[in-house]
């Protein structure tokens, strides 16, 4: 069965391993704060409004608004493209590693920022992604946080020691190739970043470099 690229695994799985980069990275470096995984944002935003910190709660409150304006621009560009009848996919990823890596070295080199907008700039990038790719061979999980993928790795776990069927078996193959690649992006970022600082935000670069060549030189 043709698959097309964006569902490939191998472009989930660095898809995935950026996404665990970048919030490894963001996490560590930048106070806690997720440039994907939103829902840490969310809940830590609430933290500080309840105990009355307006400063810390805007600070974890704007990389959520980066996020739903990139989210946005998704919709509206792929609908732009539609009309043109032009693959969203490819020219999202070029957004994503054009913009991700001049900010990248802008910032590493001269850019100062509060870490707020920082955060949230990169976050703008990660729901471009997180709105794009979205598909492993047919199945859907998520390319920036992983709870979801656990869940449904579960479920068809648990359906598949019951019935014993192919397609549970296929699903829990390719989230449990998918879901430990966070973990290695993670650590990856901590541990380079000791060495990079601010420069290693550039590895997440090269990862979607890597997806970019597969889009190159595979047929869609």
């Amino acid at each position: 069965m043709h698959t097309e690229v964006r569902e490939k695994l191998r472009v989930a799985l660095l898809m995935a391993l950026s996404a665990g980069f970048i919030d490894g990275f963001t996490f560590f470096h930048y106070d806690g704060r997720f440039a994907g995984a939103q829902t840490g944002n969310v809940i830590q935003a609430g933290i500080y409004l309840a105990q009355g910190d307006w400063v810390k709660f805007w600070d974890f409150a704007i990389p959520i608004f980066f996020f739903i304006a990139g989210v946005m621009f998704k919709v509206f560009y792929s609908t732009y493209l539609a009309k043109r009848r032009k693959f969203d996919a490819l020219y999202m990823l070029s957004i994503q590693l054009v913009g991700m890596t001049v900010f990248s070295v802008m910032y590493a080199a001269f850019l100062k920022l509060p870490n707020s907008i920082f955060v949230g700039i990169i976050s703008f990038f990660m729901a471009i992604q997180f709105d794009t790719f979205n598909r492993a061979h047919g199945m859907g999980y998520t390319s920036v946080f992983t709870t979801g993928n656990i869940k449904i790795f579960s479920v068809n776990l648990a359906k598949w020691i019951m019935t014993r069927e192919k397609q549970y078996l296929h699903a829990v193959r390719i989230l449990g190739a998918i879901i430990p690649t966070f973990f290695v992006g993670a650590y990856l970022a901590t541990v380079l970043g000791n060495f990079f600082g601010a420069w290693t935000l550039l590895g997440a670069c090269f990862m979607y470099f890597l997806v970019f060549l597969i889009y190159r030189t595979e047929a869609i």
